[in-house]
């Protein structure tokens, strides 16, 4: 098991995060012993197994749930306080787009509602621009794809100017072909942008097209199992994600999550490959 070294200021620092549930097992929590830095203006990906903790870990950084024990501190801040700020952006797996307001109004929504987006914020255009929607501003959401609901969900976020931003496998409803088109769009708005991100994915490809870092995660109780650098260049586009050290990346962090699992499996759950 390995965590980063390296020492990450103003950014994400997490130490020994347990989180149990009311209810549950207390001898098995949800998250045990959580420890985590994510420098600021990194693009960090949490994979795992199904029910390992990932989207419980984002919720207590959102600040929308509470730990049992540990410390989070967000840019020298805490979860509540940031959240309190309206620095906190979150993208869920459905877009949660308003159906009466048509595509540019959900953009601009931040700015009815969050002081700190102001009227200086970011242009509504070049952020539907930059996520392939320049054209279909007047319309609805009934109107749009379910690919194109996400991408205005995604831009709107950005609208925020958010410190951090806090994706819950916003992909995963999506066919193969529209989620390979949104990576890459993602990927050119956060580098425009360059806001911090957590991301939760069940897709290996899209953790390492996208990250700095993936953070695999073991089975419950969820635990930090390893932290993997992505070497990719950036800007990436399609010519990286389709190379030779992308697709070594891949192997890497499958045979990471392969030891996860067996380091938390049951000695009857294991099968001889």
């Amino acid at each position: 098991m390995t965590h980063p070294s390296t020492d990450l200021t103003d950014g994400i620092r997490i130490r020994g995060l347990t989180k149990t549930y009311a209810g549950g097992d207390p001898h098995r929590p949800a998250l045990e012993s959580i420890d985590l830095d994510v420098g600021r203006r990194r693009f960090v990906s949490l994979i795992g197994p199904s029910g390992c903790g990932k989207s419980t870990l984002l919720r207590v950084i959102a600040g929308l749930e509470e730990h049992d024990t540990g410390e989070v501190s967000l840019f020298g801040s805490t979860p509540r306080a940031l959240c309190a700020a309206k620095a906190i952006g979150l993208v869920p797996q459905t877009p949660a787009l308003l159906p009466w307001r048509n595509v540019r109004r959900n953009i601009t929504l931040p700015r009815s509602v969050n002081r700190r987006a102001g009227t200086d914020g970011e242009d509504p255009d070049d952020l539907l621009r930059a996520v392939g929607l320049g054209d279909v501003a007047h319309r609805y959401p009934h109107q749009l794809s379910g690919g194109q609901q996400q991408r205005v969900a995604i831009a709107r976020a950005f609208g925020m100017r958010p410190e951090l931003l806090l994706m819950d496998e916003p992909f995963s409803a999506l066919d193969e072909f529209t989620r390979e088109a949104l990576r890459l769009q993602l990927l050119v708005l956060w580098q425009r942008r360059a806001t911090t991100v957590v991301f939760v994915t069940h897709s290996v490809r899209e953790a390492v097209t996208l990250s700095d870092e993936v953070v695999v995660m073991s089975a419950r109780p969820g635990r930090v199992h390893e932290v993997l650098p992505i070497d990719l260049p950036r800007p990436r586009d399609a010519s990286v994600v389709t190379g030779p050290r992308m697709h070594a990346l891949e192997d890497r962090v499958r045979a990471s999550l392969q030891s996860a699992w067996e380091a938390g499996a049951a000695p009857d759950d294991l099968v001889p490959l």
